[in-house]
């Protein structure tokens, strides 16, 4: 049986044209751009654990779990990138290239009455108490 020796992607990626090469560099920076984690969006944006838990009126650790996360509500993700200083979007796409943006996810609705609100408001204090 003859046996491969495995070749290093760098050593492949030397033999490209410099065409090939800036094509492959810009899909790369392509994919990375689309798949950041918390943790690298605020590091990006050269901010702390410490200094999103302040905004957020947490802990650090709090922040750390929260990076961690595989899933979590939409409003915490809301919040946390509110405290970037950012705005959260959710676009849906659909097989046929259709896309919709939805908004408003993780807030109060703009369509509750004054009655609605009130009604909210005494039982989240019937709850505390």
């Amino acid at each position: 049986m003859k046996k491969y020796r495995p070749i290093p992607a760098e050593e492949v990626f030397a033999k490209q044209s410099p065409e090939s090469q800036a094509r492959i560099k810009a899909r790369a920076a392509e994919l990375i751009a689309e798949h950041f984690a918390l943790r690298d969006l605020r590091r990006s944006k050269k901010v702390t654990q410490e200094e999103i838990a302040e905004r957020l009126g947490g802990r650090q650790v709090y922040v750390s779990r929260l990076e961690r996360r595989a899933d979590m509500k939409l409003s915490t993700l809301r919040d946390y990138v509110q405290a970037l200083g950012g705005d959260l979007q959710l676009v849906v796409t659909f097989p046929e290239g259709e896309t919709v943006r939805l908004g408003n996810f993780g807030e109060e609705s703009a369509a509750w009455t004054g009655q609605e609100k009130k009604s909210e408001s005494i039982k989240r204090r019937r709850a505390k108490a």
